[in-house]
């Protein structure tokens, strides 16, 4: 059974969203990027430069990918192979993400941890990262020109917008370490990846020791933290990066393998837990129904909204990682709303999910 994403994300990424949509000019920039931007450019581009990997293509790698897939609940999406010697791998697009893996990292860390790797860029797919991280890397990486049209006094006023993005993407590698321990059981695996990229690269002929990589992780939590100028420099390392260090996630996924909610996902228990929590609701409304027929005074229950046969659907599609129609116009409508999109432009997109 695939594991729903809000069982493992990470609370400050979900924190670090909801202040990015606070940032004056979010919503005139998310404005700017519907008009501008076309998901269809980047598979252009992946087409016509990289290597899509499939069962008929470097399928050794590609049948690394549905097995995970299946464990998070999303749809299987296209895997490339791009010539670039520095290690590296990320998700983009939206309704119709995709994952690409430079030729560097294959060379840098061991086969065996590519897995992990590709577990990790699926958890950005499956904790619905992939909008607002296409539009993180495009107002970060240089391209920001037109964009900036489109929030009031320019480039200035995207300062604390590209402060609040680089917070949330780093924080959102925390959520997609997450997912990758889930799929590997262990964090043993995500740690060394850690430390490979950190500059253990696997040509190099001596032995590393991973937990002396993890005691040093452990002594730089504790330098910053007990040092209020090592933490304004550690502020300042940060503030223009979009991932965290490596020693800051190892350390994260080792203490998130070792919490008792890693435990019940990996034995199944959290489904049980949840299933209780419906039973105990169901208690007490037939307590409350029990005591008002004996002529005692009936305790309130709290208000439950209860969802449409449609809201259901979303809610399902949701957790199978797959994208509706009526979720996307509810999407769309909430954009128009927020007065982020004009009405001629959601009819236009309605249509076109519609396909009329």
């Amino acid at each position: 059974m695939a594991v729903d994403s809000k069982y493992y994300v990470h609370s400050s990424d979900k924190a670090a969203l909801q202040a990015l949509k606070m940032i004056p000019g979010f919503h005139h920039f998310v404005k700017g990027f519907m008009k501008i931007w076309s998901e269809r450019q980047f598979r252009i581009s992946n087409m016509s430069s990289c290597i899509r990997m499939s069962d008929t293509q470097l399928k050794k790698y590609y049948d690394m990918l549905p097995p995970i897939c299946e464990k998070l609940g999303i749809e299987v999406p296209e895997l490339y192979l791009q010539l670039d010697v520095s290690p590296n791998s990320y998700t983009s697009g939206d309704t119709k993400p995709f994952i690409v893996i430079t030729s560097g990292l294959f060379e840098t860390i061991p086969e065996e941890l590519i897995p992990t790797v590709i577990a990790h860029e699926c958890g950005h797919i499956a904790c619905h990262h992939m909008l607002y991280t296409t539009m993180g890397n495009i107002l970060l990486g240089g391209t920001t020109s037109a964009l900036r049209s489109f929030v009031p006094h320019g480039g200035l006023a995207t300062m604390p917008l590209e402060v609040a993005f680089f917070y949330w993407m780093r924080c959102s590698e925390l959520s997609a370490d997450r997912a990758a321990v889930i799929c590997d059981g262990t964090a043993e695996k995500m740690s060394e990846v850690c430390m490979r990229l950190a500059g253990y690269d696997k040509d190099i002929n001596a032995i590393a020791s991973k937990e002396e990589f993890m005691r040093q992780t452990q002594e730089y939590r504790e330098m910053v933290k007990g040092n209020a100028w090592d933490k304004t420099l550690e502020f300042l390392t940060l503030s223009r990066m979009s991932h965290p260090l490596m020693t800051v996630r190892a350390l994260e996924c080792e203490e998130w393998a070792n919490s008792e909610q890693f435990q019940k996902i990996l034995d199944g228990s959290y489904l049980l837990d949840e299933i209780q929590e419906d039973v105990e609701d169901n208690d007490v409304e037939e307590d409350a129904v029990r005591e008002e027929k004996k002529g005692r005074p009936k305790f309130e229950l709290p208000k439950l909204k209860r969802k449409s046969k449609a809201e259901d659907s979303v809610e399902a599609n949701e957790q199978l990682g797959t994208v509706s129609i009526p979720d996307e116009i509810r999407k769309y409508k909430e954009l128009m709303d927020e007065g982020i999109i004009t009405e001629e432009e959601f009819n236009a997109k309605k249509a076109q999910l519609l396909n009329l």
